[in-house]
């Protein structure tokens, strides 16, 4: 993860800061959106922000930057790829059975290396439902409340 520095207007730094208030970001995380953003529109794939594991060295945690974003199933059966569930091959995930979604979600959470998946196999609404009780490494529960803080409104977590 590269760090920088960057100098901006006081004009623009309290636009920022005002959107991050209302966002529940920090300024920074708010940036990061920010840019993730204008390059997601650009690349039409969704945006995503890297942040560090030091639990899992050499394993970071993947964020989505919009909720929005993520449109997968909300129900119904789904076989994720071997890349993110690779043993038992072809299991099957009922997302209407609350503790398969629960397994989907956790393996998606910690397993995926690209916003594609993220987007593809979790459903906003259905995460913020499931969130309290998705048993998680804590950067990775970190990291996604820091983007999203409407995911630390849902309630307390067990992990």
């Amino acid at each position: 993860m590269k760090r920088s520095v960057l100098r901006l207007p006081d004009e623009l730094h309290e636009k920022i800061k005002a959107a991050a208030a209302r966002e529940r970001r920090s300024v920074h995380n708010q940036i990061v959106c920010l840019l993730e953003r204008a390059l997601a529109e650009q690349t039409s794939q969704p945006g995503a922000i890297v942040a560090p594991d030091p639990s899992r060295p050499g394993h970071p945690v993947l964020v989505i930057t919009e909720l929005s974003d993520l449109r997968g199933p909300a129900g119904g059966k789904i076989v994720l790829p071997s890349r993110l569930y690779p043993e038992p091959a072809g299991q099957v995930f009922d997302l209407d059975e609350p503790w398969l979604l629960r397994e989907a979600y956790q393996v998606v959470l910690t397993e995926s290396a690209a916003a594609h998946d993220l987007a593809t196999w979790l459903n906003a609404a259905r995460l913020i439902q499931a969130w309290p009780e998705l048993y998680l490494p804590a950067a990775v529960r970190q990291a996604w409340q820091d983007v999203h803080p409407v995911l630390t409104a849902v309630g307390p977590a067990d992990s």
